[in-house]
């Protein structure tokens, strides 16, 4: 109080104000340091499935399917029902040739046999005739393998895990090997983040990547890159860049979730501040350095920052002490005091 009555009897009397008298803006320091950062680049990406793990649901013959109970999205389990199809009309009439084929096998090498113990045939047409009876029950076989047998076929989930897509409708023939719908296990789902190009130059796979969604406050992880494409999407014109997600962490996923993230880059070393010192004007950057007790604005380029510190790449050296707290009241040459 003492003081700021000298300071007001000086103005009103236009004497050379005492720098004691000077009212005083009172500050938090910090300490420009040589350091290490970890840049991150903050981006977004998506819950997808991962097609390593995507279990293909297809049948080996051509079919009709009648029913599809289950939907895109769907979390199945171990025999829940996928689909319920009948076997095409022309793998049924090929089974029912391939039965017919073995019966006058059968009977032909019978025949054979016959003529044989009658010295009316010979040691050759006896082979024949068994290879004849073994080829056609090689193709029956191979009908019973790919289910010609079977009229109608009930298509259950072998695995759990979530519909990612479903590829038939009823009615609809399904040729053979044609994909009906695909399951993807909870467990093996990853990350499609996008990248600018130019940052994805500076992203290797086993970068540390931080996770969060803004839809779901309980979604919180870290995983690593697996990934990084060499070509932009042609869509969003972005690298794509693919990340395991952990199967502690997939509880609360669902395909398609949106997912902020924060990549880490390789550390680079410097001079470091905190983030709090850094003020921004028309003119650009700047912080308060602060000399026996008076501030003064020094201008500064930033390298980069983080939410907590920023690398300098001109205007400050180790060892000057910058303003962290307080800095908002203060002009160039602003007595400070600290406590």
């Amino acid at each position: 109080m003492r003081h700021y009555s000298a300071f007001l009897l000086a103005c009103a009397l236009n004497l050379p104000v005492p720098l004691s008298a000077v009212p005083s803006a009172l500050v938090h320091l910090a300490t420009v340091t040589n350091g290490a950062i970890t840049p991150a680049i903050s981006t977004y990406g998506s819950a997808a499935a991962d097609p390593a793990h995507t279990v293909a649901i297809a049948l080996p013959r051509d079919v009709v399917p009648v029913t599809i109970p289950v939907r895109v999205g769907q979390l199945v389990r171990p025999g829940d029902v996928v689909a319920t199809v009948t076997t095409a009309p022309a793998v049924r009439s090929a089974w029912l040739q391939a039965q017919d084929a073995v019966t006058f096998a059968q009977r032909d090498l019978a025949h054979t046999r016959y003529l044989f113990g009658l010295r009316l045939a010979t040691n050759s047409q006896v082979a024949a005739a068994i290879k004849a009876l073994a080829d056609a029950q090689a193709q029956l076989q191979a009908q019973i393998r790919i289910g010609a047998d079977k009229p109608a076929e009930i298509v259950r989930a072998a695995t759990p895990g979530i519909v990612m897509a479903v590829n038939a409708s009823p009615g609809q023939p399904l040729s053979a090997n044609a994909v009906l719908a695909s399951i993807v296990p909870r467990d093996g789902l990853v990350v499609q983040l996008g990248l600018e190009p130019e940052d994805a130059a500076r992203v290797h796979p086993g970068a540390v990547v931080a996770l969060s969604s803004p839809q779901n406050p309980d979604v919180r992880f870290s995983t690593r890159i697996s990934s990084v494409d060499a070509a932009t999407d042609p869509k969003s014109r972005l690298v794509n860049a693919i990340a395991r997600i952990p199967a502690t962490d997939t509880g609360n996923l669902t395909l398609g979730m949106v997912l902020q993230a924060s990549v880490e880059l390789p550390p680079r070393n410097g001079i470091v501040l905190p983030h709090d010192a850094l003020m921004n004007d028309g003119t650009g950057s700047f912080v308060y350095i602060v000399n026996k007790g008076i501030a003064h604005r020094r201008p500064v380029r930033i390298a980069f920052s983080t939410g907590k510190e920023a690398m300098v790449a001109q205007g400050l050296s180790p060892g000057e002490a910058v303003v962290i707290a307080g800095n908002s009241q203060l002009s160039d040459g602003t007595p400070v005091r600290t406590h």
